[in-house]
């Protein structure tokens, strides 16, 4: 698995040359190195490069990563499930024991004195406190920031006219059918939490440029997901970004009244080209106007339990930004950010922003209170727990035969699923291919579901706007009552199907992904396709994997 001269992550064991992973990663390896470039050899024999067999004590956190791609807490295909990682909530989805991993769903560990408090923010202005209902719960009083306002019996609280980007601090109180208070929480609100929605253009860098002086600018872009490093050309040579996130490039010495061009190519970690554009920079275009606003607003970036930063925009006319945090100065800057690396999970750290102008005179001030601790989303609106496993941060390959040895849990409602999807979603590549090797729904233990799935733009400007599916039903013996394999083989031509090594399905032509893609394992609960358990469900249901391996044909 030799990837353009960077470290190989596995060793020869057999002279026949079969190679086997000799660790989860290489040690020091950033997650970006995941992608194998080796050339796909039609004629050269399959070869391990990816062998899980479960045999340790503990699930390899180094090799798989407990959480979808786009975020933990993200609900997909109305499922009812939350994804934890391990020991979240206090509840571990992830069980080894002889060699097999279980991904175990189980009803979410409820506490029924608690209220679990939680927010959905639908607007700039308008947010709601939502709550479960303890037990003996009749009432309950809203406060906020001190203030009461009002009571009510259900377990929600909507607000229509809130200030963007204000914390607002909230205190709830259930009481009993006697008014006696069984249970008081506090949550923050800030509607510049919501997600934003992004209309989706085609695929470009989006290059621009910002004009500092006459002899000073900056151009930007936006990184693709599947860039490892940037090569930006000019007249005077070519400077070599490397990583991943890089987004600009600061120009300090330009000559003045000139048209000066600048290309800026994105490559892939395989070296290969991914997108390049080009743009002119004269300085005498007139300085870029900066982006003010008359109002403060506190922007949250949270990178780990123990780091933080806040940011906040630039207010007309201030030149420097007093910061206190839980009320202890820090000082005055003329920055417009805050590192903080000593955050400690479940504690809130409020920090006040007061924006002053020459004199000193306070224009706005605004707060944002972080808390690096989970918000508890999903004890407030999903009824089960359950995990998922990705290869994204180790392993991501094109072209091989997947194969893994399973059973899967019987039951309305529950949907295990072995899959691969592709590594840089609606990015470099708009088919955004999908290749489900199998769906096994509760219900239906003889069936053997198979799809590929791949988006499509039908009116030529660029950005995908339909889907399409191929999908398929394989009569299986009983996945719950045996271990069996299942296994897609992926070539430039075809994709094919097997269960137990018989052929099931099969997709080839143009449509078939050229894309790099990675492992995913879950176990969901309700949704779209197996709809929700009955009465007769067990919990907690196991979805047991023996072993996940690919193999690829090697030069």
């Amino acid at each position: 698995m030799p990837t353009n001269n960077r470290p190989m992550c596995f060793q020869q064991t057999k002279a026949w040359a079969v190679l086997t992973i000799a660790g989860f990663a290489c040690a020091g390896v950033s997650p970006a190195s995941a992608d194998t470039c080796a050339p796909y050899d039609a004629d050269a024999p399959y070869q391990l490069v990816f062998a899980e067999e479960f045999n340790d004590n503990e699930l390899d956190l180094v090799r798989w990563t407990p959480e979808l791609l786009w975020g933990p807490g993200v609900i997909i295909n109305n499922e009812m499930q939350y994804y934890v990682n391990d020991g979240q909530f206090n509840y571990n989805p992830f069980v080894i024991n002889d060699g097999v991993l279980s991904i175990q769903a189980n009803k979410a560990p409820f506490d029924r004195s608690r209220l679990y408090l939680t927010q959905s923010v639908y607007s700039s202005t308008s947010a709601e406190v939502l709550w479960r209902q303890p037990e003996g719960a009749v009432s309950y009083d809203v406060n906020r920031d001190g203030a009461q306002l009002g009571s009510v019996t259900g377990g929600a609280w909507f607000e229509p006219a809130l200030r963007d980007g204000i914390d607002y601090a909230y205190e709830i109180t259930a009481r009993d059918v006697n008014g006696n208070a069984l249970s008081t929480e506090q949550i923050t609100v800030n509607t510049s939490t919501r997600s934003q929605p992004s209309v989706r253009v085609p695929f470009s860098l989006e290059l621009d440029r910002k004009i500092y002086s006459q002899t000073s600018a900056e151009i930007v872009w936006r990184p693709p997901n599947r860039a490892a490093y940037f090569d930006i050309q000019s007249a005077s040579g070519t400077q070599r970004l490397v990583g991943r996130n890089y987004d600009s490039l600061y120009l300090d010495a330009i000559r003045p009244d000139v048209d000066m061009e600048y290309t800026v190519s994105a490559y892939d970690l395989c070296d290969e080209l991914v997108i390049e554009d080009s743009i002119i920079i004269n300085t005498s275009d007139g300085q870029t106007p900066s982006e003010v606003s008359d109002r403060l607003v506190i922007a949250a970036s949270i990178y780990s339990p123990q780091t933080a930063e806040i940011s906040w925009n630039a207010v007309a006319d201030a030149t420097e930004y007093d910061v206190l945090d839980n009320g202890v100065v820090l000082g005055t800057q003329a920055g417009r950010s805050l590192f903080v690396d000593d955050m400690q999970p479940g504690t809130d750290r409020k920090f006040l922003v007061i924006a002053l102008d020459e004199e000193g005179i306070e224009l706005d001030r605004t707060t944002r209170t972080l808390n690096t601790a989970d918000a508890s989303f999903a004890l407030n609106r999903q009824p089960f727990v359950s995990g998922v496993l990705t290869s994204y941060d180790s392993f991501r390959f094109k072209y091989g035969k997947v194969e893994m040895r399973a059973k899967m849990p019987k039951g309305k409602g529950l949907w295990s699923a072995f899959w691969l999807l592709n590594a840089y979603y609606h990015d470099a590549e708009p088919e955004d291919p999908e290749i489900d090797i199998i769906e096994a729904i509760g219900d239906q233990t003889t069936t053997a579901n198979h799809a590929y799935h791949t988006k499509r733009d039908t009116d030529g400007d660029g950005v995908t706007d339909s889907t399409d599916s191929d999908e398929f039903r394989a009569v299986i013996p009983d996945f719950s009552e045996q271990f069996q394999t299942y296994s897609v083989e992926w070539t430039p031509e075809s994709i094919t199907w097997f269960v137990n090594d018989q052929v099931t399905a099969e997709v080839t032509g143009e449509r078939v992904s050229k894309e790099q893609m990675y492992i995913i394992l879950n176990l969901a609960v309700g949704g779209t396709f197996p709809g929700a358990p009955d009465e007769n469900t067990q919990f907690p249901a196991s979805f047991d994997i023996d072993y996940v391996r690919v193999y690829q044909r090697l030069p």
